[in-house]
């Protein structure tokens, strides 16, 4: 991740909060305890201004209200910056964030002019413990989530002077306190701005990339106070990158495939940024209509919209204990490469919207998902994204095998419920590739199809018609030994069809090997389906029979197709059989 980037966003944010706020800058490191939606209720130990207890006030939790809550998190088994918290146990949550948050402030901040009201609010709520914890029981049930605070004489924590201060100077402070101690460079340079600042600050580490807690993270001597010669950080970009943290979270942070990343845009105009940054809003599951499946669809195309002026990283992570492990970082995508990337997926999927055979059949990323599960093979949907995105090239062996076996998988499961949708599908994403470019990247451009049915009614002949079904696939077909897999997929189906409208059973599916088939198979099937047909008295395709006996003839030895292939090229044979009409009366009547 390119921080200075995030630091521009948190720059375009502090503009705002000032000019909002005039000039109080507290927003900055003040924290949403409802961020995650799911804390909606907040519990208000309420005091009149004599300092009397006089219960538990329940009220809905309200946006507006950050500054007034003043919530800052601590540490996790520690106090809270002030005392407003997300409840946990009543007891805990009482004692261990709301009283020992006073207690600590009252020992920090023994000269403040506020300090004897915290004094007395503590004197109340330690003299009336028993009785706030049991009100708190009694205003909770186990189904919702609560923020716990104080109010005193109608004033909320957020509206007196001494939490605000604390929150402003402990923020700072936590750049560069390491176990309570200073981790700080002396007129050093920031690794960020790089300029030569009085002061670097050593625990800047604002997306917890790292922790200084292990030795290996730290250099000069492996001292945990040396940390800021690993990251130094001035005060200002500290403030800046924790401030585009929070721009990124609220506003740039969406989900691929449900996995976490974040849109980083890097201009080459800063003056470019506002304009941006408007394209990007609201881009999230809520603004998906019926025209798109997916939340990345809805970004690929608006961010196709946007001039080169500006480039974007995709930062994918996950978050585990509050640290954030990097996953993926695709850095400077063109606005020009999303939109070959929209372009060409429009592209194949108006492809299949013109059969309507295939017309409900959409090729997008979640085809990809589909491949490689998160749970199993994460890292290689992340490598495949990177090479989309990057424009890098695709390995041919690794991308068939996995669709191969997802082909397989299919043809066996629910006896062949989702073959065809699912063949279709992997043939719609190869061919997708292969127009991006990241397939078969040392060969020429080809042009796309324009058709997903091929009708005998416009061709001389059958063999003229599967001349020119493997001419428009788009160089799949460029040897006769993957033409010949692809027509005795082709008989296969057809002679599947003719024993179920016989039978009521397609007994020659067993002679398929459940499509686990080597090259000594496809040789054995074409005398079995030609006899198969002189049984069946139905010898409607000779003439194909003969042209696929041609393609091995001349295939020979020498095959161009392994054994990773060979279940594609005859799952495409045996599905694309419905989007080829070949007339022919008797054959109706049967098939």
């Amino acid at each position: 991740m390119e921080l200075s980037a995030v630091c521009e966003l948190g720059k375009k944010r502090l503009e705002d909060i000032i000019n909002k706020n005039g000039g109080d800058v507290l927003e900055l490191f003040v924290e949403n305890p409802n961020d995650n939606g799911i804390y909606n209720t907040v519990l208000e130990i309420t005091l009149n201004k004599d300092f009397d207890y006089i219960g538990i006030n329940i009220a809905e939790f309200r946006k507006d209200f950050i500054l007034k809550y003043l919530y800052k998190k601590g540490a996790t088994n520690g106090a809270d910056y002030t005392p407003t918290a997300r409840l946990t146990a009543p007891e805990k949550t009482f004692n261990k964030k709301i009283l020992k948050c006073l207690e600590d402030t009252i020992k920090e901040y023994k000269e403040h002019k506020e300090i004897d009201i915290i004094k007395r609010l503590l004197d109340t709520l330690k003299d009336n413990q028993e009785k706030i914890i049991n009100d708190i029981k009694g205003s909770i049930d186990s189904k919702n989530k609560y923020i716990l605070t104080v109010k005193y004489d109608e004033k909320y924590i957020g509206e007196f002077e001494i939490f605000k201060d604390k929150v402003k100077k402990q923020a700072i402070k936590s750049y560069y306190l390491i176990d309570k101690k200073e981790s700080k460079g002396k007129n050093k340079r920031c690794s960020i701005c790089k300029e030569e600042k009085e002061e670097v600050f050593g625990n800047a580490n604002i997306f917890k990339f790292y922790t200084v807690d292990k030795r290996g993270y730290v250099a000069g001597g492996f001292k945990k106070l040396d940390s800021w010669r690993n990251f130094p950080v001035c005060e200002d970009c500290a403030i800046n990158l924790e401030l585009g943290k929070k721009y990124l979270d609220e506003n740039l942070k969406f989900k691929f495939q449900g996995r976490d990343f974040y849109l980083i845009p890097k201009l080459l105009y800063k003056k470019n940024l506002d304009k941006v940054l408007k394209t990007l809003t609201k881009l999230d599951d809520r603004n998906i209509d019926d025209r798109y499946e997916n939340a990345e669809d809805v970004i690929i195309k608006r961010l196709s919209k946007v001039e080169d002026y500006a480039t974007f990283d995709m930062f994918f992570f996950e978050v585990n204990n509050s640290a954030l492990n990097i996953k993926l970082n695709v850095q400077e995508i063109l606005p020009s490469r999303f939109r070959k990337i929209y372009e060409n997926m429009t592209k194949i999927n108006s492809i299949f919207s013109s059969s309507e055979i295939s017309e409900n059949i959409k090729v997008n990323f979640s085809f990809l998902n589909t491949l490689f599960p998160r749970k199993t093979y994460n890292r290689y949907f992340l490598e495949t994204i990177d090479i989309i995105l990057s424009d890098k090239e695709i390995d041919y062996k690794f991308i068939i095998s996995h669709i191969c076996n997802h082909i397989i998988e299919k043809f066996n499961q629910d006896e062949g419920k989702y073959f065809y949708y699912e063949t279709i599908k992997s043939y719609g994403f190869l061919m997708y590739l292969r127009l991006l470019g990241v397939l078969f990247k040392e060969k020429r451009q080809v042009k796309v199809m324009e058709k997903m049915e091929w009708n005998i009614a416009n061709y001389n002949s059958k063999e003229e018609l599967f001349e020119n079904l493997f001419n428009e696939n788009m160089d799949f077909f460029t040897t006769p030994d993957k033409k010949a897999v692809f027509l005795l997929g082709f008989l296969a189906q057809k002679l599947l069809n003719l024993q179920y409208a016989k039978e009521k059973r397609k007994p020659f599916i067993n002679r398929l090997k459940g499509l686990r088939l080597s090259k000594k198979d496809i040789k054995r099937l074409l005398p079995e389906i030609q006899n198969k047909f002189i049984e069946y008295d139905a010898e409607y395709y000779r003439d194909i029979q003969a042209l696929a006996s041609k393609y091995l003839l001349e295939a020979g030895e020498k095959w161009t197709i392994s054994e990773l292939d060979i279940p594609f090229y005859f799952s495409l044979g045996m599905n694309l059989e419905r989007h080829i009409i070949l007339t022919d009366k008797e054959e109706d009547e049967d098939d």
